[in-house]
């Protein structure tokens, strides 16, 4: 399941192929199908992809009822191609980070998990606090900030960031990322969300533990990686034992 906001949408149609001939006529038909007659606002739209998993019998079940849920909320079914660009977007998202470097564009992606009450003031607040760092810093232009949804789960979902900004003229673009990224976790935490959901802590949001994780609870961490590992073989010195030596 991906569930995009509205500019991360944006981008996957971006992204897709120009049509010809009968092909382009469909789409424009699409459109207006889609934006005139069932009144879909191209600023606002989000979308989700789903694949549906078993056998032929269970799949049409699963489709039917997911589908008669999107209706009675004012949904709308994709069809199987955009669903297919969805998933081509997640995979793309690296190829594209690393081209748009050649364009004075930084970027990168963090995720968190959070529960289902707190989603959606999480994503506007992370949103809100990375434009307000970047207008601090004098980074140009509107950063790129997107949020979607990967996982799901009964208490609560993960959330990923796509981050990007124009860091033409700034003397340590890298620094000012780390900050803004900082800034965002900072703004997670107090949003309700996670320090990690699957990326792990390790020696970036290191400093962030102590508002995760008593000392008490650090203490018994620390306690038991001594004991089951007395010679530190796994020793990469990650979240609650990084070294303490200088």
């Amino acid at each position: 399941m991906r569930l995009v906001d509205n500019l991360q949408f944006q981008l996957s149609q971006m992204l897709k192929p120009r049509s010809t001939g009968w092909k382009a006529i469909e789409s424009r038909i699409q459109r207006l199908v889609v934006t005139r007659v069932k009144g879909f606002a191209v600023d606002r739209m989000a979308a989700c992809t789903l694949v549906f998993e078993g056998s032929k019998d269970e799949v049409a079940a699963q489709q039917k009822r997911t589908y008669a849920l999107a209706r009675q909320y004012g949904g709308l079914a994709g069809g199987a191609s955009n669903g297919r660009r969805g998933y081509q977007l997640t995979f793309g998202i690296a190829y594209i980070r690393d081209w748009i470097m050649n364009h004075w564009l930084l970027g990168e992606s963090f995720e968190t998990s959070v529960p289902w009450s707190r989603a959606m003031a999480l994503c506007d607040n992370v949103k809100r606090r990375i434009r307000e760092e970047c207008a601090k810093r004098n980074v140009a232009g509107t950063p790129f900030v997107t949020s979607r949804v990967t996982q799901l789960y009964p208490s609560g979902v993960c959330v990923y960031f796509y981050f990007a900004f124009y860091f033409k003229g700034l003397a340590e673009p890298e620094q000012v990322y780390a900050e803004i990224e900082h800034a965002a976790r900072d703004e997670i935490l107090r949003s309700g969300g996670s320090l990690s959901h699957h990326h792990g802590i390790g020696k970036i949001r290191e400093p962030f533990l102590p508002r995760i994780a008593s000392p008490g609870v650090a203490a018994f961490a620390r306690d038991i990686k001594a004991a089951v590992d007395p010679t530190n073989v796994f020793g990469a010195a990650n979240q609650l034992f990084a070294r303490r030596d200088g």
